[in-house]
């Protein structure tokens, strides 16, 4: 057993640590306050003593708020870690049992991962014979962190996720690129030549169903893209692709997965596309609790058993967590 150096703890009030974390949290001395049913005068005297003990401003006011110092980001993880530690051991919950429960887990995903995971996930847990249910809600990497202002949402799963900050941990799942899914056409090649590509018509899946990084592809290439159809969600586009001629480049694991579920075929982009993470992500408040670390570990050890031979995705270990840099 590692010892404790109980003079060091000794020197600071535990209080203090509370107030850094929801100035991190909040970056605004007021809306710490009411997260600690405090006045923001004692907030302010909490901070000054912060100053003293860490011998830094760890937090500046700006127009914008209270932006945190180098020091104040290098301290916030280590402080995080601490708080959540102590957080999950006055709440009591030991452990957790999947068998018995009937805990609804609520994942946000966009609808691509969705198509890919969920049934995994539902699979899995019927196989092992586990007690627990899924309830799966629509985010993207720009959401997220809307996603998990509900406090019911266990945790989300995105690419690259946006505006990334000290409140939330993450870890990368698997990394994916592109391919293009079509209908099957009589007499084709096993996969597009750049010609058929460029003269196809298409389908595009963005954010706002106006433009893609495809678009920019074929424009770098001195090409306009015919777009018959736009979408803002995946599986939207599908009976599109089903009833017409056309392609749609999207993720490969959603191409494969959607291309199983309606007889649509999978083919290599003929250029070269960009690649990709796709990470889990949750709120530091939940990092250790027992029902918590029991889904993130469920995740990452049923992409892990994942069919070996499917080339959607590239498998990383689920103890890759990673640090985010803020946007």
């Amino acid at each position: 057993m590692s010892r404790i150096n109980v003079r060091n703890i000794a020197r600071i009030d535990m209080n203090l640590l509370l107030t850094f974390h929801c100035l991190m949290t909040e970056r605004s001395a007021t809306r710490a306050s009411t997260m600690l049913h405090v006045t923001q005068g004692a907030v302010s005297s909490a901070l000054k003593r912060l100053r003293e003990h860490f011998d830094d401003e760890l937090f500046l006011r700006t127009a914008s708020g209270m932006q945190p110092t180098r020091k104040a980001m290098l301290l916030a993880p280590r402080i995080t870690e601490a708080l959540t530690s102590i957080s999950g051991l006055l709440a009591g919950e030991l452990e957790f049992c999947p068998a018995q429960s009937h805990h609804v887990f609520n994942i946000g995903l966009s609808d691509d991962i969705e198509s890919y995971l969920a049934p995994l996930l539902v699979s899995a847990a019927a196989q092992d014979g586990l007690g627990v249910s899924f309830a799966f809600h629509q985010t993207n990497s720009t959401l997220w962190k809307t996603s998990l202002q509900d406090a019911d949402m266990d945790l989300v799963i995105c690419c690259e996720p946006k505006d990334f900050n000290t409140r939330f941990s993450s870890q990368v799942l698997f990394s994916s690129s592109y391919s293009c899914l079509f209908r099957p056409r009589p007499d084709a090649a096993d996969s597009l030549s750049i010609d058929d590509y460029f003269n196809a018509d298409h389908v595009r899946i963005s954010y706002d169903g106006r433009r893609g990084f495809i678009d920019d592809i074929f424009e770098s290439a001195g090409y306009a893209r015919k777009v018959i159809a736009s979408f803002s969600h995946f599986s939207g586009a599908l009976s599109t692709l089903a009833s017409s001629g056309a392609i749609a480049t999207l993720p490969t694991f959603a191409a494969t997965a959607y291309a199983t579920m309606i007889g649509l075929k999978v083919s290599p982009v003929p250029l070269p596309v960009p690649s990709y993470r796709c990470f889990m992500v949750w709120d530091n408040a939940r990092h250790t609790d027992a029902h918590h670390l029991w889904l993130r570990h469920f995740i990452g050890e049923v992409i892990q058993r994942a069919e070996q031979g499917e080339n959607a995705i590239t498998r990383l270990s689920p103890a890759d967590e990673v640090v985010l840099q803020s946007a």
